[in-house]
C-alpha cells in the first residue's frame, strides 16, 4: 500500500489525464515502487487500459480490438489468485479484461528487456540455493523436499499445466531448466490463463502487450522474434501468448471512429501523443 500523499500525487501526475479515475482506491491499489516514473509500465498499461475502462464506447473497442462479440466487459488491474495455481505467491496479471464467457489476460511491458526471472536459483539469505538451474530430481536445501522442479515441491502447478500446454514434458529431465529467465514469467501467465479458463469455464486469450520502440529492448525482442526465450517452438498452442502493440492497439482504435465520434476519437489521439512522450523520456 501507498498512503504517502505526495507519492500517490506524483502517481497520478505521471498517468494519462481519464486513466486518473480508472483507480477507485489509490492507497489501497498495488503500485510498483517506480510508478511515478516515465518508463513505469504499470503507468503505461493504466494509461491504456484505464482510458478503456472509462471509454463510453468500451465495449465496442474491446470487440473491435479483440474481434469479439461480447457486452458488459470489465477492466481489473494486478489481478491476483493464489488459489489458481496453488502459489504462496501468486502471480500478478496487469490487466484481466473478460465478459461472461470471455477472458483476456494481459502482460504489459514498455521499457523492460524481459520477463521476470525464477527466484529459485538465487541465493536465499542463508545463501543457499533452493535449486540447481536443472529440472531434474534434487533435494532442496532450505526445506529437504526432493524433486524436480523446487516449485513443484512446494505444491506450486506450474509444471502440470506446462505438461499440457507445452511440448515439455514433466516426468522428462531438462538440463539446464528451460525455465530460468524471462520465459519463467511468460509461462506463468499462460499457466493462469488455463487454469482460470477452467474455474470460470470460459474461455481465455494472453497477450503480450508491448510499446514499439527501437528504445524498447522487449520490442525488439518482438521484432526479432526471440522475445519467447526457451518457450520458442514448444508451445501446443503457438496463439497462447501473443504480442501485440500499444502502437497497433491505438492505430485501431482512432481510425475505428466515425466523425460523430470526435470527442471520443479526439481523447486517443491525445493519449497516442501522451505515450509518445513518455517514449521520448526514456
Amino acid at each position: 500500500m501507498v498512503t504517502d500523499n505526495k507519492k500517490i500525487e506524483s502517481i497520478k501526475k505521471n498517468l494519462f489525464k481519464r486513466s486518473i479515475n480508472a483507480i477507485s482506491d489509490y492507497q489501497r491499489f498495488e503500485w510498483h515502487k517506480a510508478a511515478d516514473e516515465a518508463n513505469s509500465s504499470q503507468a503505461l498499461a493504466i494509461d491504456f487500459w484505464g482510458c478503456l475502462k472509462l471509454s463510453p464506447q468500451k465495449d465496442k473497442i474491446i470487440n473491435t480490438l479483440f474481434n469479439k462479440k461480447n457486452n458488459n466487459w470489465k477492466i481489473k488491474f494486478e489481478y491476483a489468485d493464489k488459489s489458481l495455481l496453488s502459489e504462496k505467491r501468486p502471480t500478478q496479471i496487469d490487466v484481466i479484461i473478460e465478459s461472461d464467457t470471455y477472458a483476456i489476460i494481459i502482460e504489459s511491458k514498455f521499457t523492460e528487456a524481459n520477463g521476470g526471472n525464477c527466484s529459485q536459483t538465487k541465493k536465499t539469505k542463508n545463501f543457499s540455493f533452493q535449486c540447481n538451474g536443472n529440472y531434474e530430481e534434487q533435494i532442496n536445501p532450505v526445506n529437504g523436499v526432493s524433486s524436480k522442479c523446487a516449485l513443484t515441491g512446494k505444491k506450486i502447478l506450474y509444471w502440470d499445466y506446462i505438461d499440457s500446454l507445452t511440448e515439455l514434458n514433466k516426468h522428462t529431465e531438462q538440463t539446464p531448466c528451460p525455465f530460468q529467465k524471462g520465459e519463467f514469467q511468460w509461462i506463468r501467465n499462460i499457466c493462469f490463463a488455463e487454469a482460470y479458463a477452467k474455474r470460470q469455464k470460459i474461455n481465455t486469450e494472453s497477450y503480450l502487450v508491448y510499446y514499439k520502440s527501437d528504445k524498447c529492448s522487449i520490442s525488439k525482442k518482438v521484432k526479432n522474434q526471440t522475445y519467447l526465450g526457451n518457450l520458442k517452438g514448444k508451445l501446443n498452442n503457438p496463439k497462447s501468448f501473443q504480442p501485440i502493440s500499444y502502437n497497433e492497439l491505438l492505430s485501431k482504435i482512432i481510425k475505428s471512429f466515425e466523425a460523430k465520434d470526435s470527442n471520443e476519437k479526439q481523447i486517443w489521439i491525445e493519449l497516442q501523443n501522451w505515450m509518445k512522450n513518455k517514449e521520448n523520456k526514456t
